[in-house]
């Protein structure tokens, strides 16, 4: 009617598009893993934040942040989105193929669904679904060393001396360094392309980060560490920078399951969890906060039992 304002619910088209989605726990890209990853962009929490979704479905994104002790605000315009699911049960696309085209609006939303499946199937690895965290302007203007751009890359047979140097300069002992170089002589622990280094613009390398296989029973898995950084380079980032190049590089090579030892106020922003929430445990007593796991994608299944660390650990 002629001056009705536009109610986008009762749309035909945008019913279509709600029918199709309707019960499934996720309607966008990504995972769990995704969500946590796209937090710990954020730093480190304050004791009890706040976070707004927006357009949030179901809410299967929102969850990761309420496990995490932040108070949501989930905001769609879906009533029976609002509701949380558990599961997801149906895929999109095998009701965008089963979907009744008489029914009005049904044709163009299927026609909609297909394309955005396609595009995703086809360039998704292009754009890999990347999330932005704005940060406050304050946060330059009180440490603008932040703001530093690193450069990540593998290591190459040029760098064993540079990343003996890292070592050693950042621990008191030269365990560290020592351990570096026996995992690399074990070739049932060392994995090529899983040893980032982190580098200032003029080149100069500054943090250094490993993954090693390691076993949680009989099911391989990979063990964070030794991570360092230069003393010059602390807390400007470089750490963090070769920590993440070495996780995405290890889920590009098609591993789910890290595990870390370590500070339990610093390795969540990377996505880890006590690794008791697995049921994995370490071969040594130690207490729970401080050991860790990240499961890229939980929805795959995640071994439970003790860790079997290489040989070089000495555990």
């Amino acid at each position: 009617m002629p001056g009705r304002p536009y109610d986008p619910v009762g749309d035909p088209t945008v019913a279509a598009f709600f029918a199709l989605h309707d019960n499934l726990a996720r309607q966008g890209p990504g995972s769990d893993a995704t969500a946590r990853h796209l937090l710990s962009l954020a730093g480190p929490p304050t004791p009890r934040p706040r976070v707004l979704d927006i357009g949030c479905g179901p809410g299967r994104s929102s969850l990761v942040p309420t496990q995490a002790g932040a108070e949501v605000t989930a905001v769609d315009l879906r009533q029976p989105y609002l509701d949380w699911f558990e599961e997801y049960r149906t895929p999109l696309s095998q009701r965008a193929h089963a979907a009744d085209l008489a029914v009005p609006g049904m044709r163009e939303a299927v026609a909609a669904t297909l394309q955005e499946i396609t595009m995703r199937r086809e360039h998704g690895a292009d754009y890999r679904y990347t999330g932005y965290v704005l940060h406050p302007q304050k946060d330059k203007e009180t440490n603008p060393t932040m703001t530093s751009s690193w450069t990540t890359r593998p290591e190459n047979a040029g760098d064993v001396a540079a990343i003996r140097d890292i070592n050693l300069a950042a621990f008191p002992s030269p365990h560290e360094a020592d351990l570096v170089e026996a995992l690399r002589a074990d070739p049932q622990a060392w994995l090529p392309g899983l040893s980032w280094l982190a580098e200032t613009p003029d080149g100069d390398l500054a943090g250094y980060a490993l993954l090693t296989r390691c076993h949680v029973g009989d099911s391989p898995a990979l063990t964070l560490g030794p991570c360092a950084v230069k003393p010059d380079h602390q807390r400007q980032g470089s750490g963090s920078a070769a920590i993440r190049a070495a996780l995405r590089a290890a889920r590009e090579q098609g591993e789910n399951l890290v595990l870390v030892l370590g500070h339990a106020e610093y390795y969540p922003r990377f996505g880890f969890t006590p690794a008791s929430g697995y049921g994995i445990r370490p071969p040594f007593d130690v207490e729970d906060k401080y050991m860790m796991a990240l499961a890229f994608n939980p929805e795959q299944p995640v071994p439970s039992g003790v860790i079997r660390y290489p040989a070089a650990f000495g555990v």
